[in-house]
C-alpha cells in the first residue's frame, strides 16, 4: 500500500513497514515499530518518523476503522440474504455428518424483524387529539428573596 500526500511523495519501504508496524504489531509503540521496520537507533528514529508520517499514520488508521465498520447497505444485504435463505449454516446430523443448510425459520424471522424495524414498518402511531390548556399561576413568593 502506497501512501501519498498533496505533494505526491512516496514513502520509503521502511516507512511503510513502520506505518503498518505501527498501527499492527507494535500496537501503537513507535520504539517497538522503528525496531521491527529496521531502523538503527529506534528511539529517535521512531519519535521522528512518528511526526513526520502523522498524516499517513491519520489516514491508514482511518481506512482501517472504517473498513472494520459494516455500511447500512452491507447490512441490509446480510438481512437480506438471511430472509431469502441463502445464508447457510453448518449442522450436525444425528449420524455426525456436517450439513450445510439454510438459515431456520426463528433467524429468517427475526432478519425480517430487525430490517422492518430499521424501516420503521413496525412504529405504532397514534393520533391525539383535544385542547390542552397549560396554566402557569404565579405562587406567593416572600419578600425577603
Amino acid at each position: 500500500m502506497v501512501y501519498v500526500t498533496e505533494k505526491k511523495k512516496k514513502l520509503t519501504a521502511k516507512q511503510l513497514t513502520f506505518i503498518d508496524a505501527y498501527l499492527g504489531e507494535a500496537k501503537m509503540n513507535s520504539v517497538q515499530a522503528a525496531r521491527i521496520a529496521g531502523y538503527k537507533n529506534p528511539k529517535v528514529q521512531g519519535a521522528e518518523n512518528l511526526r513526520k508520517l502523522r498524516p499517513w499514520i491519520d489516514k491508514a488508521m482511518s481506512k482501517r476503522h472504517s473498513d472494520a465498520i459494516a455500511t447500512q447497505e452491507e447490512i441490509q444485504q446480510f438481512f437480506t440474504a438471511v430472509v431469502r435463505g441463502e445464508v447457510k449454516e453448518e449442522v450436525v446430523s444425528s449420524n455426525g455428518k456436517v450439513l450445510e443448510v439454510p438459515a431456520s425459520t426463528k433467524d429468517r424471522l427475526k432478519a425480517a424483524e430487525c430490517m422492518g424495524r430499521a424501516y420503521g414498518m413496525f412504529t405504532e402511531r397514534k393520533e391525539i387529539s383535544g385542547n390542552l390548556n397549560i396554566e402557569i399561576g404565579m405562587g406567593d413568593y416572600d419578600e425577603d428573596d
